[in-house]
């Protein structure tokens, strides 16, 4: 095997706590010399994550969010050493923001840099559930002797004076102590051993109040250990100013050594100008108050890590509250827990999602469908049923998934037109097929359905020729009516989601860019009753601001127009060269009163034009058009998600020729030598 490469970088103590000091190369380091299964493990998960991205190269930002379940365990000798629960609160809204790019502060982040720089889509809170199906605060206090821990993992054994880590499948273990050395914090690395894994933080380091002391008290330190603990390296390469060591990701910059304190831009090194160093990247080792943002291609080497080492924590009930029972249930949107009523959204469930070739349990991103002729490979929907019940013998629950297709429209009801009987002015929806279930409490089955979705030109005629469709889930666990529902179903389905747990609903577009940057999508507004129907057409920006990336626009066309006579509107402008065509101004701009005859459906065109300034970098955009009737009560909605590119000219910063692999550094063409480890330990 060829050798690899490690420097020797000897970081002096941090006794004064000026200086970041994170430990996790030098806990990496220790393992990698005392543990040849370690090694050998690390060396499998690299592989892994290279081969993901490999296998699935992101070209933009994943569409969903993924929610990460945190237990904190507080070891404390003194009163002030046992934190507040506001204090871990706080850090866990640090996290969200930082990882959400939603922190105030990315506003400072440099304009040669705000390009790359993204919400990861991964959000973190506490978990409500512990591994006894017992209520928890996700939050455990451990009284020690300790007077301060090393990165010996002492802090993780109740043996040692610590506390035992909740299961890794299921929980992101986070202790908070006391540090010896001017250690802030360290981590484990992706494939440690379960008795050990998570991370490990100083007590006046972790969150933004309390006890948290500066430079360290915004909580960046946390940001940081998770991004090792989701496979990020520091963005120097920690090769001691070498300009060698690489991070394994394109769109951070060559650097020489790690920066500290709160530095001025630019900062150059390894001939990384005009733009310098990265230093303002959580895995720097600056202060907390100059750190502010993630990559693009951080984000997707921590999206291949939880969809391959860390996909376990995917299916974890860590966030659903205890069940003592057992009861089928799929997810309406990423607050939904399994309660009846749900709330939010009823139309946007990530458990249901299409990919265009079977590969939906490795990569679990929504693709719209394709129109495949007949012989031509299928599209796959995939359907992930759970079991809020706690684990045991009676907890296990079966039934059938019965999955449908519809149309993409705002007005959808039940069982009109999911049940095939809607065929005029084409067929507006069908089944799709079912498939029986059997899962056991607290855990989750994914079942797939090949599916060819309907020629787009059969809808030409009327204006819907665009390959967009809604998909709907029913879990049955009784032959008869109400099929195991709680509330039995009626022609209302926003109601019926909303009252029934295992009925999921999909109507999402991700939209196609055009020639010229613009993008259009199309989606019908149904009446399916026998009775006339007045409505109003909202408008909600339910992500990111579209007016950041360009301008929206909505197309009713000459027949809704017509069903529009007084053509109220708040937050829209009429287009006065072109007949039903607005310019939306704000969010919640609506369309007030339109009449839509029975049995009726009518084109509504959504343009999302890009406005003449600089590129944005890599974005989600989220748009609902809502249907409701007179007084508020939702029918149904279409969210179209427009996804912006990283500017390719920023994806290859980092020249650095030697590249990690999950051990150490080597060169793309080393020399096989024996191998030499050297450690960077700073004790």
């Amino acid at each position: 095997m060829a050798a690899a490469v490690f420097p020797i970088v000897v970081h002096p103590p941090n006794h004064d706590g000026k200086r970041r000091s994170c430990g996790t190369m030098d806990y990496h380091y220790k393992r990698v010399q005392k543990d040849a299964n370690y090694r050998t493990r690390q060396l499998q998960v690299e592989k892994d994550i290279q081969t993901y991205q490999d296998r699935y190269p992101r070209q933009d930002l994943r569409s969903g969010i993924i929610r990460v379940p945190v237990v904190v365990h507080v070891v404390h000798r003194t009163a002030t050493e046992n934190i507040s629960d506001a204090q871990i609160q706080s850090q866990i809204a640090v996290l969200n923001q930082d990882f959400r790019r939603s922190n105030a502060d990315a506003v400072n982040t440099p304009a040669p840099f705000a390009a790359v720089a993204v919400d990861t889509r991964i959000e973190f809170a506490l978990a409500v559930r512990d591994p006894n199906c017992q209520p928890t605060t996700g939050i455990t206090r451990t009284s020690t002797t300790v007077v301060s821990f090393t990165d010996d993992n002492a802090v993780k054994s109740n043996a040692t004076g610590g506390h035992d880590p909740w299961p890794r499948d299921k929980y992101l273990n986070m202790w908070v102590c006391s540090l010896a050395g001017g250690l802030l914090g360290y981590s484990t690395f992706p494939g440690d051993a379960a008795a050990v894994d998570g991370v490990v933080i100083l007590n006046t380091a972790f969150g933004n109040t309390g006890t948290a002391a500066a430079p360290f008290n915004l909580g960046r330190t946390a940001t940081h250990e998770i991004g090792h603990w989701l496979g990020l390296l520091h963005i120097w390469g920690d090769d001691g100013g070498a300009c060698s060591g690489s991070d394994n990701v394109n769109d951070t910059p060559n650097q020489g050594d790690y920066r500290a304190g709160n530095p001025s831009f630019p900062q150059i090194s390894c001939n990384n100008g005009p733009n310098g160093d990265m230093f303002m990247n959580y895995m720097d080792y600056t202060d907390d108050a100059a750190m502010n943002l993630f990559t693009f291609g951080q984000a997707a080497r921590m999206d291949a890590v939880l969809h391959t080492v860390r996909s376990a924590i995917l299916a974890s009930d860590a966030l659903v509250p205890d069940f003592h029972g057992a009861d089928l249930w799929s997810k309406d949107n990423v607050d939904d827990h399994g309660a009846e009523p749900a709330s939010g959204v009823m139309y946007i469930s990530d458990d249901i999602w299409v990919r265009r070739q079977n590969d939906g349990l490795a990569n679990r991103d929504h693709q719209n469908p394709e129109y495949r002729a007949p012989g031509e490979p299928s599209n796959y929907v995939y359907v992930r049923v759970r079991n809020r019940g706690c684990a045991g013998p009676t907890s296990v629950q079966s039934g059938n998934v019965l999955l449908y297709w519809a149309k993409a429209s705002t007005g959808l009801s039940w069982p009109k037109p999911w049940d095939g009987s809607v065929t005029l002015p084409a067929l507006m929806g069908s089944p799709i097929g079912q498939q029986p279930v059997s899962v056991a409490g607290g855990d989750e089955v994914i079942v797939f359905f090949p599916w060819y979705p309907p020629n787009p030109a059969d809808y030409a005629s009327f204006g819907l020729d665009q390959s967009h469709f809604c998909l709907l889930s029913r879990i049955e666990t009784a032959p008869n009516p109400p099929y195991g529902m709680t509330t039995a179903e009626g022609s209302d389905l926003w109601a019926n989601v909303l009252n029934n747990n295992n009925i999921v609903w999909k109507n999402i577009t991700v939209v196609d860019e055009e020639p010229g940057g613009a993008r259009t999508e199309t989606v019908a507004v149904c009446n399916f009753s026998e009775k006339e129907m007045l409505i109003d057409l909202r408008v909600r920006l339910a992500e990111t601001s579209i007016f950041q990336w360009g301008r929206l626009v909505i197309h009713v066309g000459k027949a809704l127009t017509e069903a529009w006579p007084k053509k109220e509107s708040d937050g829209v402008i009429l287009d006065p060269q072109q007949i039903g065509t607005f310019w939306v101004q704000k969010d919640k701009a609506t369309l007030y009163n339109v009449y839509l005859p029975p049995r009726s459906t009518f084109p509504l065109t959504v343009e999302f034009l890009p406005a003449t300034r600089k590129p944005v970098g890599a974005r989600v955009f989220a748009v609902d058009i809502i249907q409701q009737l007179k007084g508020g009560k939702n029918v149904g909605g279409q969210r179209f998600i427009l996804k912006t590119r990283p500017d390719p000219k920023t994806t290859s910063w980092d020249k650095a020729p030697i590249k990690f692999d999950g051990v150490g550094w080597f060169p793309p063409n080393p020399v096989v030598t024996p191998t030499t480890v050297g450690c960077s330990c700073h004790k």
